[in-house]
């Protein structure tokens, strides 16, 4: 992946110095069979089969999986009658962990975690 495709698919509106760094330490070379088999027949859903809790979470400014994307896929799951959330993060792109806003993104869901009642 080159580092303007690097920029655009995971620290878009990062300063461009936190990008050179993100990029030099995370991005790898692969084989691109990872998007294939994402999009296979094994891949497919069924989004009415009961599930442990779901939080499904976006980031506003994903250009990879926009958030857009997400709650569409909420949309579907909430036709189930399993415990299925959703939540956008405002300003984040897709490199979540690698943003200063990390640990309240974390702190988030791991609260969500805490009110779910898991049998």
């Amino acid at each position: 992946m080159s580092f303007r495709a690097w920029q655009y698919a995971f620290t878009n509106g990062m300063d461009c110095d936190e990008q050179k760094e993100a990029y030099y330490k995370y991005a790898i070379p692969e084989s691109k069979l990872i998007v294939r088999d994402t999009i296979s027949a094994a891949a497919r859903i069924n989004f009415n089969k009961p599930h442990v809790p779901l939080l499904l979470t976006s980031g506003s400014d994903d250009h990879t999986i926009p958030a857009s994307l997400n709650y569409a896929n909420y949309k579907q799951y909430r036709k189930s009658s399993s415990i299925t959330d959703y939540k956008e993060f405002k300003g984040r792109n897709h490199f979540v962990l690698g943003q200063p806003t990390w640990k309240e993104d974390a702190g988030y869901i791991l609260d969500w975690i805490g009110k779910q009642q898991i049998q």
